[in-house]
Parts: structure tokens; sequence; C-alpha cells
């Protein structure tokens, strides 16, 4: 093999690596996620705090699903006298204005509840944790955590943050064929990543973690995220049915803690 071709094989092996390297991590966060949804319901710890949390959050998804799609449907008004191609576009943008609540309304709920009941995830996070490592569980019991005002502000600007994105991709479903296409798609990365996150908000306010820290670590284990978040956001974004599963969630971030954050590296 001549000098020329070793040169150009060379970024193509390293792209290959990168790609193998990220369906690794993607598998793993997939794995963390259905692993610690089967330990939660095990856990009799988290058996005992589970029914507040999901009340909560079952009244905020049901509040959330019904004023975004009534928005939806607002906005997508199809006038009797459209033409029959805007009518099947407007359609269209119903189906996937739709689509991207019941994706959105999950991790929107959880934000909101965090915010006003912030102590419910922390007892699920804390009461599975204890059943996957308990010495690490008492260390995160025992620390103080971040202070109110900034554990508030960190969720805030999340939720904005999430919003912002959220509209934009509703916006982009607009566009004819590559908007519809693309969508679905980027809604399914922005929920999966941002419940992820959500989840773990427990876990980085035990640390005492920044903002700016907080998104260091998504981002180092960013297919990992997805893959955590990917099948929860699904389940939980099924009308009624959803929100059985909230509390079970959040109990599955201590699998991802202890398998991929917290991870012994080779």
């Amino acid at each position: 093999m001549g000098a020329g071709s070793r040169l150009r094989a060379g970024p193509v092996r390293r792209t290959l690596l990168g790609m193998s390297s990220m369906r690794t991590r993607f598998m793993a966060g997939l794995s963390a996620s259905w692993g610690g949804l089967k330990a939660g319901t095990r856990s009799a710890g988290v058996r005992r705090t589970y029914l507040q949390m999901v009340l909560a959050l079952f009244l905020v998804s049901a509040v959330l699903d019904v004023a975004g799609i009534w928005a939806v449907l607002h906005w997508t008004d199809i006038s009797t006298d459209a033409a029959w191609y805007t009518s099947v576009g407007l359609w269209i943008a119903r189906i996937l204005g739709i689509l991207i609540v019941l994706l959105a309304a999950p991790l929107l709920s959880l934000t909101v509840v965090n915010l006003v009941f912030p102590f419910l995830g922390e007892r699920v996070f804390l009461a599975s944790m204890r059943g996957v490592n308990p010495a690490r569980a008492e260390q995160l019991a025992a620390a103080p955590g971040l202070p109110i005002m900034p554990s508030v502000w960190i969720q805030v600007r999340r939720l904005v943050t999430f919003v912002g994105m959220t509209l934009l991709v509703f916006l982009l479903s607009l566009l004819p064929v590559v908007g519809q296409v693309l969508a679905p798609v980027l809604q399914g990365y922005v929920s999966s990543r941002g419940l992820a996150w959500e989840l773990l908000d427990p876990y980085f306010d035990k640390l005492g973690l920044r903002y700016a820290e907080q998104k260091a670590v998504v981002s180092q284990h960013g297919a990992s995220m997805v893959g955590f978040g990917l099948p929860l956001t699904f389940v939980m974004a099924i009308p009624l049915a959803g929100p059985l599963f909230f509390g079970l969630a959040q109990a599955a971030a201590a699998q991802l803690v202890t398998e991929v954050i917290e991870a012994p590296t080779a």
C-alpha cells in the first residue's frame, strides 16, 4: 500500500472507530435504561416513594398534553375554502405537531415537578441508588447539594432552552418534505438527551455541579444520554399510561450513574 493510500485510510479508520465507539456508548445508555426500569420495579424503597411522584407528574403531564394539542390544532386551523394541497400540508403539520407535543411533554412535566417538588425526584433517585450501590447512595445523601436558588436557576435555564429548541423543531416541521422528515428525528434527539439530563438532576444537585459543569458531563456522555433517554421518552409519551413510568424512569437514573457516568475506565 502506497503512502497516499495510507494517508487516506487513516481518517477513514478513525471515522469508523468513532462510529463504533458512539454505537457502544449508545447501547450502554440503552442497557442502563432498561436495566434501571427493571431494578426500579424490584426496589421496595422506590415503591414507597413512587406514588407521590407519579400523581404529581400525571396531573402536570395531562395539562401539558391537552394544552399543547389544543395549541397545535389552533395554529394549524384549516379554513373551509383552503386549497387541497394547503389542507394536506396543514394536516401533516398537525400530526407532526401533536407528535412533538407528546415527545416534549414528559420532559416538561418532569422539569415542572422538580421545580415545585424537588424532594420527590431526589427520594426516588436515592432509593434506587441504595439498591444499586448502597455506599455511594449514602455519600450522595449526606452531601448538602446546591443552594436552592442556583438549583432553581439551572432548571429554569434547561427548561427555557428545551422549549426554545422544541419551538424551532415545530417550525422546521412546517417545511415541506425535508422539515417533515427531520422534525420528528430532531425532537426525538432533543427530548431524549434533555430527559436524561433532567433525570440526573438529583445526582448533579448532590454533587453541587453548576450548569456549565452539568452540560460538560452530558456532552461527554452524549451518545449514552440519548440511548438512555430514547426508550423512556417514547414510553412516557403515551397519553394517560405514560406517566405511570415517570417514577421508574427517575429510578433508572441510578443505573445510568453507576454503569456509565461513574463506571471505571480501562
